[in-house]
């Protein structure tokens, strides 16, 4: 699933580890570019491109 398609309470796989997602936020690197922050239930956020393909369970 896309990154763009991820929603709070989803499992993504991070590093081989699981974490649920506590909320989901578009951003703009300092380039312009748009990214996704994942914000986790435990744990440090994640900034990933909206297009890529991460394991998600819902």
């Amino acid at each position: 699933m896309t990154a763009l398609r991820v929603r709070r309470g989803d499992l993504v796989s991070v590093r081989g580890r699981w974490q649920e997602v506590k909320a989901v936020r578009n951003d703009r690197i300092a380039s312009g570019g748009p990214v996704v922050m994942l914000v986790f239930k435990a744990g440090q956020p994640l900034r990933v491109h909206p297009g890529e393909a991460l394991e998600v369970v819902r």
